[in-house]
């Protein structure tokens, strides 16, 4: 059985776990170092980092936060050993009918075969692409870059405006000021 296991800093094998995990399938510009994550989880009560467990093994990693009236999707990888059999999916289903408000995530735009394919995977999910929405994530550290992004939103309202989860994510998630 599959199931989600919420972690705080005592989680020190799981969260060893997750490390890897999420090491390998995250490149550098796209993932803060590991013992901000940690701090993370000390300091911030609207940040979530979830380890995705199939028995006593960690499978995979979810990292959200709770930005006002919307949740965030950070991070979220499975594996690779365990990718292409539906426990992405499975997860990430459970996790969206357990959210109470809209949900938003960053993707790399759909230019080639794996960020098409990545795409595709949220949109059979239910959310939708603001491909004409100028984002830019901002660099996790010093030396690493800013990156040309998207964001998708779940159950958004019909009336959403994009600069509101994007402000919400550069203030609260990368502590940039985006006033004019």
């Amino acid at each position: 059985m599959i199931c989600n296991k919420r972690l705080n800093v005592n989680d020190v094998v799981a969260l060893e776990e997750v490390r890897r995990i999420y090491e390998l399938s995250f490149p550098i510009d796209e993932r803060r170092e590991f013992a901000s994550l940690v701090e993370l989880l000390k300091s911030r009560r609207n940040f979530s980092l979830e380890a995705i467990c199939r028995g006593d093994d960690v499978i995979g990693m979810l990292t959200s936060w709770q930005l006002n009236e919307w949740r965030y999707i950070e991070h979220f990888a499975i594996d690779a050993s365990m990718r292409g059999q539906g426990v992405g999916r499975s997860v990430l289903k459970t996790f969206l009918m357990q959210q109470s408000t809209p949900v938003v995530l960053e993707v790399e735009p759909p230019v080639d075969d794996w960020s098409v394919r990545r795409v595709a995977f949220y949109r059979s999910l239910g959310f939708e692409l603001h491909s004409n929405y100028k984002y830019v994530q901002p660099p996790y550290g010093e030396g690493l870059k800013a990156l040309e992004l998207c964001l998708m939103t779940y159950r958004a309202p019909l009336d959403c405006d994009m600069d509101t989860p994007a402000h919400l994510l550069y203030k609260q998630v990368y502590g940039v000021d985006c006033s004019d």
